[in-house]
């Protein structure tokens, strides 16, 4: 796995394409995946630098990258991992964590009170991984993807999906509810709450709010912080990144 930076990189230069002019669109940096999908033979870039701490483990992911390739109009191809270092008292490890390919469909654009609608589909490749980060099963998971405009400067998401686990193959199911408001052309401000849960346990249940600031039509940067809230190990949260369209 030790070329798999060498082959995403690669990967970035195989396609023909030409420059949008419509502004950058991401999903980061908050877990509500947007219904928007990106431009026909256009290629965008997600990467961020994350920290969290999970009560004696600490984890860094420096960086954790998602590649977005639109295929034709509404459909996207997606490829995602991130280098991860995780420090706690037994052992610490670090490596490539399993790659997770995906597509993303645009189903219904919104219309008085019809949201934009979309499906996002992805697997977690276990054995495309650094070994001491492989895992037992496949992973795939299925969203449903929507968004509200509720104004030409606010907008109000969210997700509802299942992701199967890796070590148990159980289904988890993930709630995620975002709102968004513009201040300027350039800087926007998101706050999130969203929980996974088993069936017959409690929902873990995370908050989060974030900045996002456009430098360019093609190039944003973001920040976002949050911490568990209700049943959940994950104490506190940091993450800053930078996405471009090529």
């Amino acid at each position: 796995m030790k070329l798999l930076p060498q082959i995403i990189a690669a990967g970035l230069f195989c396609f023909s394409y030409t420059v949008s002019a419509q502004q950058i669109q991401t999903d980061r940096p908050n877990e509500t995946e947007s219904p928007n999908t990106i431009s026909a033979h256009h290629i965008q870039v997600e990467s961020g630098f994350s920290f969290e701490k999970q009560e004696d483990k600490k984890t860094y992911e420096i960086p954790e990258i998602v590649l977005r390739y639109g295929i034709f109009k509404n459909a996207e191809f997606r490829i995602e991992s991130a280098f991860a270092i995780d420090h706690d008292q037994e052992k610490d490890s670090r490596g490539i964590k399993p790659v997770t390919f995906g597509v993303k469909y645009h189903l219904i654009d919104h219309k008085g009170i019809v949201p934009d609608i979309s499906l996002l589909a992805r697997v977690s490749i276990p054995w495309m991984a650094d070994h001491s980060l492989q895992e037992q099963k496949y992973s795939p998971e299925i969203r449903l993807l929507a968004q509200y405009s509720v104004s030409k400067s606010a907008h109000l998401g969210y997700n509802l999906g299942v992701h199967w686990l890796s070590d148990t193959a159980k289904p988890e199911y993930i709630y995620t509810i975002s709102g968004d408001y513009a201040l300027t052309k350039k800087i926007k401000l998101v706050a999130e709450l969203y929980g996974l849960t088993e069936s017959h346990h409690h929902a873990q249940n995370t908050a989060d709010v974030a900045v996002l600031y456009v430098l360019s039509k093609k190039v944003q940067l973001d920040f976002i912080t949050g911490s568990g809230i209700m049943h959940t190990n994950s104490e506190k949260f940091a993450e800053l990144g930078l996405s471009f369209t090529i």
